[in-house]
């Protein structure tokens, strides 16, 4: 039967633990800043207040006029207001609900690329974790199997299964 696989981070903490051999050690992934599921920094009453208050009145009210002769003379005045400005105040109205409309499609947006820049934040420390586990891996392989010590002449040698030197260029 063989050995089971070494686990390599259980290994640099036994190494760290018992004989403080490593010198050197792989930095620790950043800590990830958790935020609450879909939470928005920016505040929804603004976007609910437009979607209230965009509609602009299309016609007169008399009862805002009053009575009296005074009232009807206001009331009067309204409703040729309103029929003159009638096609410009429609066409605010139209306005106003695409600009309201636009509004929702950019906060949904704003939403996506939230939700995209915690995953790549979360991708990111994901990697981070990677390359520290595979530079703790290192360590251990350079730990345990250094490099072959080069000769002056500019050559390696290294041990042989047999225990003798052999020299390579």
């Amino acid at each position: 039967m063989g050995k089971p696989p070494l686990d390599p981070e259980e290994f640099l903490e036994r190494l760290r633990a018992e004989r403080q051999v490593l010198r050197w050690e792989p930095l620790a992934p950043d800590q990830v800043r958790t935020n609450k599921e879909n939470e928005q920094i920016r505040n929804r009453t603004s976007l609910e207040y437009l979607h209230g208050h965009w509609a602009l009145p299309d016609s007169f009210d008399p009862a805002d006029a009053g009575g009296g002769p005074r009232g009807r003379i206001v009331t009067l005045f309204g409703r040729l207001t309103y029929r003159v400005l009638g096609p410009y105040f429609r066409k605010e109205r139209d306005l106003l609900a695409h600009l309201v409309r636009v509004n929702e499609g950019l906060e949904r947006r704003c939403d996506e690329l939230t939700f995209r820049c915690q995953q790549l934040n979360q991708d990111m420390v994901d990697r981070q974790v990677a390359e520290a586990r595979n530079q703790a891996k290192l360590a251990v392989w350079l730990h345990l199997d250094p490099p072959a010590a080069a000769a002056p002449n500019g050559r390696r040698t290294s041990k042989t299964g047999t225990g003798d030197t052999a020299t390579t260029r």
